[in-house]
């Protein structure tokens, strides 16, 4: 049998393309090492700081819609405000509603829906529905402190403070702000809030009671470090 004897240049040839070939499994290897640690990191940075939340229930029609998937900064200390829409914990649910008066503030709700604080009607050109339902409050509220009163986007779906078997929100079951809804595409954007009604005095002095806390839902994709939506959910 003749055994062949490749020539020098052959074998160094070979040499290369072995060279290269561990070369480029080295880089690969590297590469989806660095992308892994990256995505790792970047999902505890974003975790950080925001949180998802899929959003079940017509409560905060049309402003978000039932279904949407909602990008959430989480609060990290920060009191919410009046007019932000609020992912928290009510129950065993995860729900976004909108701040409609913060603590210390008194709020009337006709049976009509017409809202007033400290006296003045809050002007919400974010609302949809006319609501006409009994079990809604049609007495004066004084809301307690650290509690928040909120209340849907869509009145009449929405079951929020409005109702005495629902109550005021306290303060630290909110853990995010919703800001950008990424789904559906259709709607892709920024969730803007409602304008803040400035401080105004308080027209009566008659004491009132308060509501005790006391729904429509969201369904959190992760749960968060402390605690998350209705009509919201969370990340």
């Amino acid at each position: 049998m003749e055994i062949y004897h490749p020539e020098e240049k052959e074998v160094l040839r070979e040499m290369r393309r072995v060279r290269r070939k561990a070369k480029r499994e080295r880089l690969g290897r590297g590469l989806l090492i660095w992308l892994a640690l990256g995505a790792i990191t970047g999902w505890l940075v974003f975790n950080r700081f925001y949180t998802l939340a899929w959003v079940q229930g017509p409560a905060m029609n049309d402003t978000i819609l039932s279904g949407s998937l909602v990008v959430c900064k989480r609060n990290n200390g920060m009191q919410p405000s009046q007019g932000d829409l609020v992912l928290f914990e009510h129950g065993e649910e995860w729900q976004i509603k909108r701040v409609i008066a913060l603590e210390g503030d008194r709020v009337v709700v006709s049976r009509y829906g017409e809202i007033r604080i400290n006296g003045r009607v809050l002007e919400e050109d974010y609302t949809y529905g006319h609501a006409e339902d009994t079990g809604i409050l049609a007495r004066r509220v004084n809301v307690p402190e650290r509690q928040l009163f909120v209340a849907g986007d869509m009145r009449s779906l929405s079951v929020d403070s409005r109702f005495s078997n629902y109550g005021t929100v306290p303060e630290e079951s909110v853990v995010a702000t919703a800001e950008y809804v990424i789904w559906p595409l259709y709607r892709f954007g920024r969730v803007a809030p409602a304008e803040k009604t400035e401080e105004i005095p308080v027209i009566e002095e008659t004491p009132a009671p308060s509501v005790a806390p006391g729904s429509e839902t969201a369904m959190p994709t992760s749960m968060p470090t402390s605690a998350p939506a209705e009509n919201g959910g969370k990340k």
